[in-house]
């Protein structure tokens, strides 16, 4: 038997939400399906973990690390190119 933890985010009306899934799983048998064993859903990413039932600091830290790095980076688009403006001045003659 072996446990193993998946964790993903969503966003719901703009606010983003961490779940946490455990899962046990039996490799010694091969027509088994992993079982669902613990589920937690928070805004906040330890509190998920705990109420799937996750209180293993350095999971814990390995699965927020993957999630964090797969986050969507922010990139700043300029959204006003810039504009050259040449001014010429005539003299007069």
């Amino acid at each position: 038997m072996e446990t193993f933890y998946k964790a993903y985010t969503k966003t719901n009306q703009n606010k983003l939400f961490y779940f946490v899934k455990k899962y046990i799983s039996f490799p010694e048998y091969k027509e088994v399906a992993d079982i669902l064993d613990g589920y937690g859903m928070h805004a906040d990413f330890y509190k998920a973990c705990g109420i799937a039932g996750l209180s293993n600091q350095q999971i814990r830290q390995q699965l927020f690390d993957e999630i964090q790095s797969s986050l969507p980076q922010a990139k700043v688009i300029d959204l006003n190119p810039p504009v050259e403006v040449v001014l010429t001045r005539k003299t007069g003659n």
